[in-house]
């Protein structure tokens, strides 16, 4: 393998060594791929002393020795790597693998001891200009965000798992994970971190953009170092708005909120209400819209909870009627207070009407009833009572009115309103289904609706209207007494219809009316 790194920036081809005066062991020169040869043929590792190097260059090579990398070519090979393959994971923009071998020397000391020391400083350049992986990426953040001593940067603490898997990606080495004969370990020793993919893509921005990008951000917001998710906050904060509405960037956005603290929490809303009607704009937005309600779900203290309200209250009319929209008006009901839901609740009564009657408005009209209460419970109810008439003959209105009754909220003050209006309800798509609501939650609505009903001259024709023949069959399964005879003796009357296609179940579900 050309260029195959095995060691922590110990060993890389830079010469060519002969190594002809090595012991032969009975593979011969022939017997080894020349592309190991090759990364064999020079000892540069800044982290060894000169005489290290000596001593490794007197190494016996030991069967043990060959057999390891005859099983190195074995999964390479199994794994259908080329060449070009070859050079790009274990050269070019890939960090150097770095790991021990306990079966190999280097004069006095281990390559456990050589890691060891490497590990310590790690953070600090080498003697040849050369970085490593963290390092690189300190560069990126400002001093005052990295604090050492208590694994703690920018807000995002590092755990015991993160610093795990950070120690996994930065020191397995390729010889181990290929000598246990795992497919797995190989996959875990490839794992690229942060610093590399930056050196491909060449910001977070770029990355949070893409797809894969995407996804690999999100995963280590997860599970990376909190370096990790400090460099991400740092390439994302400037771009927030922009993210907020790309495909893929949204979810990155999502994800950041969701993982951050409350300071940079207050730095993405302060970015998102930099300018008026901008959240609003944001919230109407298809991809903008899960942003906006990622944000309300987590916001806890009264300064955020204020930008939130102060940004949203001047376009609540159109979120609550919009597509994306309503769902932000929703969200605030859901996770923020009542007396925070204040000004959804007097909007909502102020503009009933016009909320209740549309495709979006009747759903977020719902939802203020059921998260209200109080005295702006009541005032809303009310409203809706007051306007319930025309409200039941709307497509989407009657829900809104429905639901009230259902819940026995304003009941009264309901068929107030619709009194004397029973027959024209009954007939009507939308409003029978109100009618029927009241004959089965308000039994002190039955007579006065069956009171109309009876009393109209066109009894027949409700008889075989295709909606009312649905509230004359709910009035004869609720009513009792002479409320339900008076009923029985109307129909009875016009027995001849029994075979109509809406007469048929009124006079096959009650007996008293066949002949």
């Amino acid at each position: 393998m050309e260029g195959f790194e095995f060691l922590p920036d110990d060993v890389r081809g830079r010469t060519n060594t002969s190594y002809s005066h090595l012991p032969d062991v009975g593979f011969g020169e022939s017997s080894v791929s020349p592309r190991f040869q090759t990364s064999l043929s020079s000892i540069s590792n800044p982290f060894v002393n000169q005489q290290s190097r000596r001593n490794l260059l007197e190494l016996n090579t030991t069967r043990a020795d060959i057999d390891l990398v005859r099983l190195c070519q074995n999964h390479i090979s199994k794994m259908g790597i080329s060449d070009e393959e070859e050079r790009s994971i274990f050269t070019g923009s890939h960090p150097p693998f770095h790991g021990v071998d306990q079966h190999v020397r280097l004069g006095g000391g281990s390559f456990l001891e050589v890691s060891s020391r490497y590990r310590k400083g790690r953070l600090m350049q080498s003697s040849h200009g050369e970085e490593d992986g963290d390092s690189r990426m300190l560069r990126l953040l400002a001093p005052e965000d990295y604090y050492p001593n208590n694994n703690h940067i920018g807000g995002f603490t590092e755990n015991n798992t993160s610093r795990q898997n950070r120690g996994s990606r930065i020191f397995q080495s390729p010889l181990s994970a290929m000598s246990v004969g795992s497919a797995t370990c190989m996959k875990e020793a490839l794992c690229p971190d942060l610093a590399s993919v930056l050196g491909t893509y060449g910001s977070v921005y770029l990355m949070a953009k893409n797809q894969m990008g995407c996804r690999f951000l999100q995963k280590l917001m997860e599970e990376g170092s909190s370096l990790d998710a400090m460099i991400i906050f740092r390439g994302l904060i400037d771009h927030v708005i922009e993210l907020g509405l790309d495909q893929f960037g949204n979810f990155l956005i999502q994800k950041l909120i969701q993982v951050c603290n409350e300071q940079q929490r207050t730095q993405i809303l302060i970015k998102l209400t930099s300018k008026s009607g901008l959240l609003i704009r944001i919230s109407l937005h298809n991809y903008g819209t899960r942003v906006v309600q990622k944000l309300i779900e987590t916001v806890r203290t009264k300064t955020e909870i204020n930008l939130v309200k102060s940004a949203l209250e001047p376009g609540l009319l159109s979120l609550v009627r919009d597509l994306n929209g309503n769902h932000v008006i929703q969200s605030c009901l859901k996770f923020l207070a009542p007396e925070d839901n204040k000004f959804v609740l007097e909007g909502a009564t102020r503009f009933c009407a016009t909320i209740a009657t549309n495709k979006h408005g009747c759903c977020v009209l719902q939802d203020c009833v059921k998260y209200s209460d109080g005295a702006e419970r009541e005032n809303l109810i009310a409203e809706i009572a007051r306007n319930s008439l025309h409200l039941a003959q709307d497509p989407f209105g009657n829900y809104v009115v429905q639901n009230i009754l259902e819940q026995n909220l304003g009941g009264v003050d309901v068929m107030f309103e619709l009194k004397g209006n029973y027959v024209r309800l009954a007939t009507q798509k939308f409003s029978s289904h109100v009618v029927e609501k009241c004959l089965r939650h308000y039994p002190e609505s039955r007579s006065q609706i069956v009171r109309e009903l009876v009393s109209d001259p066109n009894f027949e024709r409700l008889l075989q209207d295709p909606f009312a023949n649905y509230v004359i069959q709910s009035a004869l399964s609720k009513t009792k007494g002479h409320v339900r005879a008076s009923l029985v003796d109307k129909a009875r009357t016009f027995g001849n219809l029994s075979s109509n296609p809406y007469c048929k179940r009124i006079f096959s579900k009650n007996r008293h009316l066949r002949k």
